[in-house]
């Protein structure tokens, strides 16, 4: 299995991604098949593994993540 999807799949287990709506499920999985991020995942497991947390990071981020007690 690539990288990418051990990352989907570990991350559609997470609790995080559990409190995303629909539409923001979607928005995800829009990213995560995006051109700018399979251009970034060329350079080795380690590396892409890291470019998928920075880039699942920042999603949260943008959707006001804000710890543990998200969305409660």
């Amino acid at each position: 299995m690539k990288t990418k999807e051990k990352f989907r799949e570990m991350i559609r287990n997470s609790w995080t991604y559990n409190k995303f709506t629909i539409r923001e499920a979607e928005a995800w999985e829009d990213i995560l098949n995006s051109t700018q991020t399979n251009s970034a995942l060329k350079y080795g497991e380690k590396h892409e593994w890291a470019v998928l947390q920075a880039i699942y990071a920042a999603y949260l981020a943008g959707l006001g993540y804000d710890g543990f007690d998200w969305r409660d």
